[in-house]
């Protein structure tokens, strides 16, 4: 969906209040978001939940907000970062307490249901690729930049998950994680140096 198509759904969505224009936003954003809820939580079910919520949200406030395609992305992203923050107040944890190492650990084992589904949606297949321009044209799977993002800072983890899983620009990112472009920019920086130097380990 381009910002075009997304637009037109937003406006007469607001506009005849058709059912139909929210479902083309929510069958095509849905997939990010709880591959984005996926990545911070690392449980399925719960991943599920929150971003059922996250659309609850949206289309209940969608109407009464002035949202357009450039404001729409940062947007269902903050609400989602925010479900993400209060599924951990509730849960009494901590955001570095659950890890992405059971995920990995889960998702090579036969008995993980869909793991071969779940692992393509939810680190696109380019990640690495796109990654590279960071890491001198070293190669790495998947699992390895999931187990890297795991030991960076949260703040680090959530602007490579938003720039390159999320495609992001860097000013939708700012408006997430409450921070101007130069920060985002500086945070992505320090990311992957940190992330290029333990996977090179």
């Amino acid at each position: 969906m381009d910002n075009k198509e997304l637009d037109n759904c937003i406006k007469s969505f607001k506009k005849t209040g058709d059912n139909l224009y929210y479902e083309k936003i929510y069958k095509f954003f849905f997939p990010k978001i709880f591959r984005f809820v996926l990545l911070n939580i690392s449980d399925i079910q719960a991943a599920e939940d929150l971003s059922v919520d996250v659309f609850y949200k949206i289309y209940r406030y969608i109407t009464k907000l002035n949202i357009n395609s450039v404001s729409f992305k940062p947007w269902i992203y903050k609400i989602a970062w925010n479900l993400v923050i209060d599924y951990y107040r509730k849960e009494g944890k901590n955001l570095k307490s659950l890890s992405l190492d059971q995920y990995i650990e889960e998702s090579n084992t036969d008995s993980f249901e869909g793991a071969e589904k779940i692992d393509k949606s939810l680190v696109v297949d380019n990640f690495a690729e796109k990654s590279l321009s960071g890491f001198d044209g070293l190669k790495f799977s998947n699992q390895d930049l999931l187990k890297g993002l795991e030991g960076l800072p949260e703040i680090q983890k959530q602007v490579i998950i938003l720039r390159f899983v999320e495609e992001l620009d860097y000013r939708s990112i700012g408006v997430v994680i409450n921070k101007n472009e130069i920060a985002v920019r500086a945070i992505k920086f320090r990311a992957i140096s940190a992330l290029k130097e333990v996977l090179v380990k």
